[in-house]
């Protein structure tokens, strides 16, 4: 009989291995990674390109490159591309971020080869219409001012403002205004820069065959295209920035908007395995101390989380929540207990066992279907170039960390006074 007013004992998962793609140069010199997993006839192709925002020169051009990649081009305009995916099934995705740029197609296998005709017509030659573009400026102009509104958006504008600054490619955010300054020709010029085969990593995942290998090899790999070259990344000088507590005033605020961190390192750092697991301890699940404490015991906000969030060449701790303005400084001061509590008591074995199976099962998780297995290649891809034992490593880690190790890892890098606050309130709480 099952007793439901007791737990389950808590135990850690099995092993876990990260098999690595099938890794292929193709005849341009092109990179092809194939993940040829999983019982239903689906695939995915994404085409990864050094071209983030950290490349640009104006604000906005990178984004909409790639946003406006699939709005028409010299064969096809946009309804006939939409209405080209939607016969075969398909669809697409297309975006970029701080570091990297993405063309993304999901398939039927069977219908793979019209998918990849059209993503090879749309990423090689774009035209970027003008009345896309227009109407494209119109609607986003008007969902940024709306989401600048909010408190949340302003304390993590202000929060990365701080850590990085206010012209770094990591601390720039982009305004309404900025949209007004796009033309097609700032777009077709990003594009020619940086989307080229020399410039372009590809990864295939899904129920494949080495047909759908071979398709991929001739439709994006037999001849260069594009004119753009190798971009192995610029550097991006330093921010000394000295403002640990920011305050940025909302009057008609219902709820204060609070960010805490700090600026660390990449995931190729030795210790970020570690430090992955002390921020998870502390607020990066449901049952973590910084939820129990300021949710369930306080019940000053709905919910408080940390995360690591990680760029090419920088990463970031950030706690983040929204609390009811009356509760503002008993919440900062909460966050800062609990981090000394990491620091100064060991962490007792329950917890912990807790915690180690929770973040097993999330290993495991990544890497349950083919797609999950190609959203870790492309990660690996992001951050660490291709190191395929990093999560094996992290795995171990997570398996052999103890409460000393905690408290090491606690006291090195989430010092109080390296900590920068970031608060959206109606009034000032430092």
């Amino acid at each position: 009989m099952t007793f439901r007013n007791q737990a389950p004992p808590l135990k850690l998962q099995g092993n876990f291995k990260f098999t690595p793609p099938q890794i292929l140069t193709m005849p341009n010199g092109c990179k092809l990674l194939v993940v040829s997993q999983g019982d239903v006839d689906v695939c995915r192709v994404d085409l990864l390109f050094n071209a983030g925002s950290r490349y640009q020169n104006q604000k906005l051009v990178a984004n909409g490159t790639f946003s406006l990649m699939s709005e028409g081009t010299a064969k096809h305009t946009s309804q006939q591309i939409s209405e080209h995916f939607d016969y075969w099934g398909s669809f697409t995705g297309f975006g970029a971020d701080k570091d990297y740029a993405k063309a993304t197609a999901y398939s039927l296998t069977k219908h793979l080869d019209p998918t990849l005709d059209m993503m090879h017509e749309i990423v090689t030659c774009p035209l970027y219409p003008v009345d896309e573009l227009n109407e494209w400026k119109r609607r986003r102009k008007q969902s940024l001012a709306v989401e600048l509104e909010k408190a949340s958006t302003k304390s993590r504008i202000g929060f990365f403002n701080a850590l990085y600054g206010e012209e770094h490619p990591y601390g720039a955010f982009a305004i309404p205004s900025d949209f007004e300054l796009i033309e097609q020709n700032s777009l077709m010029h990003y594009h020619k820069q940086f989307v080229g085969s020399k410039n372009c990593t590809i990864v295939l995942s899904g129920r494949v065959s080495d047909a759908h290998i071979a398709k991929v090899q001739s439709v994006f790999g037999s001849d260069s295209w594009g004119d753009a070259g190798q971009s192995n990344g610029n550097q991006i000088a330093e921010h000394q920035g000295n403002e640990q507590s920011v305050f940025i005033e909302k009057v008609d605020a219902l709820q204060s908007s609070i960010r805490v961190g700090r600026k660390l390192f990449t995931r190729s750092h030795p210790d970020y395995p570690d430090l992955a697991v002390v921020s998870t301890i502390l607020g990066g699940y449901f049952g973590s101390r910084l939820m129990k404490n300021i949710r369930e015991d306080k019940g000053y906000t709905y919910g408080i989380g940390s995360y690591f969030l990680t760029f090419k060449d920088s990463g970031a701790l950030v706690i983040s929540t929204e609390v009811g303005e009356q509760f503002t400084q008993q919440t900062l001061h909460e966050i800062t207990k609990e981090i000394k509590l990491l620091q100064n008591e060991p962490v007792g074995q329950d917890e912990l066992l807790r915690v180690q199976s929770y973040l097993m099962g999330e290993a495991l998780r990544s890497v349950n279907g083919p797609f999950a297995i190609a959203d870790n290649v492309l990660s690996l891809f992001y951050f660490n170039n291709l190191d395929f034992e990093f999560y094996n490593n992290m795995v171990n880690s997570i398996k052999s960390i103890t409460p000393n190790r905690i408290m090491e890892i606690a006291n090195k890098w989430l010092q109080v006074d390296d900590l920068v606050r970031c608060v959206v309130a109606k009034s000032n709480p430092f």
